[in-house]
Order: C-alpha cells, then structure tokens, then sequence
C-alpha cells in the first residue's frame, strides 16, 4: 500500500467534479496544431460547423504556465482502448513528425497500396484522417452534439488544408492536432466550449456506470479508505497493470468477480486519478533505460507529513522540471540529494507494450528506498569507477545505465534482449531494494559472451575492448555492493 498511499498523497483534494480526471496530452516542449472551426452559435446544441477557417501552430500550453488552467481548457483524457469509436476530447496526439515532406502527407491524406497505388484516406483505416473522423468526431454528430453535415464540413476543410498542416513540422517535438472554435479570430478550446464539456462530463459518467464493479448488488466497501460506497469502480481504471486479465491471478478465475479486486469508491477515485496524473507529469523518468518508464514516488514518513510533503515535493518537482530537463540529466541523478530522515521513495519499472494502448506492464516494483542508500550505492559506484580507471559518470543514474547497455548489448536478437533485459531489471531492483546480486550468473553470462565480443558480427558495431573493461567495471560494483550488504 505504500506506493497506492503515496499516489493519493500526489492528488489535489481541491480539485472537484471532472477536473479531477483531466491529463495533459503532451509533455512540455511539445507543439499544437490548432484548427480552427466556424460555427454558428457555438454556445448552444448541436453545434453546426460550417467549415475550417484557419490552421496554425503554438508551443503546447504557451503563455502563462499554469497546469491546472491547460488542464481545463484542452479538457483531455486518454481514450478508453484502441478499438474505441469516440474519445474524450477533439485531439489527435501525432507524436514526433517524419522527415519527408510526402511521408507525412500520406499519413494524413492516404497511404499507397502493395502496387504503389495512392488510397483514399476514406480507406486508408491508419491514416489521421480517417481515425479522426471515425473514432472522434462521427460520434459527436451521431450523439446530437454536432448538427448534421457537421463532420463532413469538418473533413472537407481539413482536406484542403492538409498541405498547410504538413508544413507545420517543422521542429523535431511531438505534436498533437485540436480542434476549437474561431470567435472572431481568437481560439477557443475544447474546454471553453460548453458543447464539448457537455460531451465530456456525459462519456465519463456513463463510462463510470457501465463499469464492471456498478453491476453487483448492495453497497461494497472501498478497498483504500475502507468506506462504504453505494458504487465504486476498480484500481485499473487507473493503474491497467495487465493482471485482471490473467486467469492465474486469483479473482480473475471468475470473470464476473474481477472487478471486486480492489473497488474504490468515487472520492479515493479522483484523489488517485489526480495522482496518477501528477505522476507521469512530474515523476517519471524516460531517460535513464530505453524503453522503460520509471515512475519516482516521494514518500513523508514520520511527524509534520504536511509540510514536510509540500517542501520535499516542490523540491523534487523542481529538480525533475528544471535541473534534469535542462541538462538532459536523468532523475536518478538527484535523489540521492534529498537528504531527509522522514523520505522514503516508491520506483515502478514499467512500460506499455506495442499495439495495446490501455495495457501496462509492470516489470519491477520497489517500495520504501531512503535516500541514504541511494547515496551509499553512488559512493560505491565512485569507488569503482577509480578502481577500472573509467570515465563514466559518477551519479546513480551512470551505474543503471552502464549495467543496462553492457548487457543488453551482448544480445544477438530481439528474443535474447528480452531475457537479458529481465535479468537487467531484477538486479536493478536488487540494488535499490539492498538486497544481494547473484554475481556469478552475471559473470557467467560475460564469459559465455566473450568469443562473440572478440570476434564480432558486422551488424555488431562494438568495442571488444571498452566492452570488456564496461563487465569489470559492472562485476566490481555488484561485487562491492554484496560486500555492503553483508556488513
């Protein structure tokens, strides 16, 4: 429960009503194509839109930085899964966009076929074009939102715009499309147009009644602050840890009882969404292993928890917002600072896996770190970086780094990574949990590799030298860690 209770901590108790619930779609740095909708009296319903006046770019929440204001006006939340036919929030999240002017083009207006033919993006199921209109604006007019012809005076203006937008990546960042309304040439959000928060707050509360958890009987007890809730929702509405699909896991047996799990009721609900929002905004680390989230919670323990919070979790946020995005550092790099007896840290290696939009999947989970054994770790991490005589960095975030890539880059393909990459996870774990690594499996993995280090493949672009030097390196550290441990 120590991490659950430290995500609860991360929520704002004076957030009410949907606010509660909102993310940001891009993480700061990011770009926003803004098309601008004409309409007819866009405060009332349905709305009819007559065409798209204008198309252009600002950076994500430019001008005043105020989080819980962008929140409110993009009005978004992640959609419900990948086969969907609505979202939340008229915003198509693009990513980075490609390099070549026409390659874009077609992932918005149509893909060719096998033969080379260009298809219509009414076809072209992966173009934008068609996921936007089928999977976020049809269901607006089919729902009485939008006035009839709505939608096709939406798409029809995008399609004579489509040059204009390709011509707006022009940064290497992650862009996203939104939709609002022209009033008189300023923009209008999402969220500053009633229609669409009308929408959002209708899709949310019918989602919450159709939930699993609102189908029994009788008042259930909510399974984080132990009252009685006349409906409650599960734990992976917010955290879909890919278990309750598992047969193997116990109340899953029954697929009518899998979401008696862990039921919470409608205040712990926001409270935890609040914080799963804080969360991936503020404490998550994309830097330090490729491929792999890590999630950085700060604990109060102790007497004064609320000013104590406040000031260890401003300082923190700080660090991760300013210091380490400035410098590209990684977040492991300033833990080992926060020095306070009352601080302990939660970590949660996980990562989404391809082609299944809603599931995450949790590799390693660690709870009640002190930043006294961070620091510990780090010293001995200097000692053996004098020892081997390298280079490398001396923080924390170095020692992961250089366990990770000196494996993994002894893995011949995908499959060998994968297993490789478990057995990178578990010793980070130990290390961070104090606990004892199994040395030897490690040195043994090196030595089976070293005849492929010394004669290696062409596609294997390697120094067999720095290689071999990187193993030493990771078997004195480990070594000199277990020796910590004994003491």
């Amino acid at each position: 429960m120590g991490f659950l209770n430290a995500v609860y901590d991360l929520g704002n108790k004076q957030l009410s009503g949907i606010e509660s619930f909102l993310q940001l779609p891009l993480q700061p740095g990011g770009k926003e194509i803004r098309v601008y909708l004409k309409a007819d009296n866009f405060d009332e319903k349905p709305l009819k839109i007559l065409s798209v006046s204008k198309v252009d770019t600002v950076d994500f929440m430019s001008g005043e930085q105020d989080t819980e204001k962008w929140k409110l006006k993009y009005l978004y939340r992640d959609p419900v899964g990948p086969n969907a036919s609505w979202k939340f929030t008229p915003i198509i999240k693009i990513g980075k966009p490609k390099k070549n002017y026409q390659n874009n083009y077609e992932d918005f207006a149509g893909h060719k076929d096998k033969n080379g033919k260009a298809i219509s993006w009414r076809e072209d199921t992966k173009s934008y074009f068609f996921k936007l209109k089928n999977k976020t604006l049809i269901d607006y007019e089919e729902s009485g939102y939008f006035a009839a012809g709505s939608v096709d005076a939406i798409m029809n203006g995008l399609e004579n715009q489509v040059g204009n937008i390709i011509e707006k990546f022009t940064e290497n960042a992650p862009y996203m499309i939104v939709l609002g309304i022209d009033d008189g040439g300023h923009f209008l959000y999402p969220g500053d147009i009633p229609i669409f928060v009308d929408y959002f707050k209708e899709k949310f509360d019918n989602r919450n009644r159709n939930l699993g958890s609102n189908k029994s009987k009788g008042n259930k007890r909510c399974a984080m602050c132990g009252k009685e809730a006349e409906s409650t929702v599960n734990l992976n509405e917010i955290f879909n840890f890919a278990t309750f699909d598992k047969k193997s896991f116990l109340p899953a047996l029954d697929e009518n009882a899998h979401s008696k799990v862990f039921p919470i009721c409608k205040d712990c609900f926001a409270m935890l969404s609040s914080g799963r929002e804080r969360l991936d905004r503020e404490f998550l680390d994309q830097k330090t292993l490729p491929g792999t989230n890590i999630w950085c919670i700060p604990e109060i323990i102790g007497p004064d928890l609320a000013e104590n919070q406040k000031m260890i979790i401003n300082q923190f946020r700080n660090f991760i917002q300013n210091d380490a995005v400035q410098s590209e550092k990684a977040m492991f790099d300033g833990l080992a600072e926060l020095m306070n007896a009352n601080l302990v840290f939660h970590f949660v290696f996980w990562e989404k896996p391809k082609g299944k939009a809603a599931q995450e999947l949790v590799h390693l989970m660690i709870e009640d770190v002190p930043p006294t054994r961070l620091r510990r770790i780090e010293k001995i991490w200097e000692k053996s970086l004098k020892i081997v005589e390298s280079k490398k960095g001396e923080r924390l975030s170095s020692a992961i780094k250089t366990i990770y890539f000196t494996l993994n880059n002894l893995g011949k393909d995908d499959n060998e990574r994968k297993v490789l990459k478990d057995i990178i996870v578990k010793t980070i774990g130990k290390i961070l949990n104090g606990e004892k690594v199994n040395v030897e499996s490690i040195k043994l993995i090196f030595v089976q590799k070293f005849s492929q280090l010394l004669h290696p493949s062409k596609e294997q672009k390697i120094n067999p030298y720095s290689e071999i030097k990187d193993m030493f390196l990771v078997i004195d550290f480990l070594s000199s860690l277990n020796e910590e441990v004994n003491k």
